[in-house]
């Protein structure tokens, strides 16, 4: 589950199974996950997420910041997707933050 609002950031579990991350939302504008756990974590657009397969989001760095590879973005570049956003990664708890305008 996303929170909609230009400033409002979700935190979302990941699990070890397919997680919507985001919502299919027809008015979306942009929207951005990012990786804020050690481990990779796994995207599909519109459809379960797969283990080892997908867009992968990297894991953050050794100090604990996000990496450019560890970020996902729709709205940009005039590519904009507005169907659910899943996610999945191999332990199952790790967490994504969500911002969806």
């Amino acid at each position: 589950m996303a929170i909609l609002g230009n400033n409002t950031i979700a935190t979302v579990a990941v699990g070890s199974a397919s997680t919507e991350l985001i919502a299919a939302n027809q008015a979306r504008l942009h929207a951005v996950i990012t990786n804020i756990s050690d481990e990779i974590i796994y995207l599909s657009e519109g459809a379960a997420a797969v283990a080892s397969k997908g867009i992968p989001l990297a894991p953050v760095d050794a100090s604990g910041n996000p990496v450019p590879a560890g970020v996902y973005r729709t709205g940009e570049n005039g590519v904009l997707f507005r169907g659910a956003i899943n996610g999945i990664c191999a332990s199952g708890s790790k967490n994504v933050a969500t911002k969806e305008s």
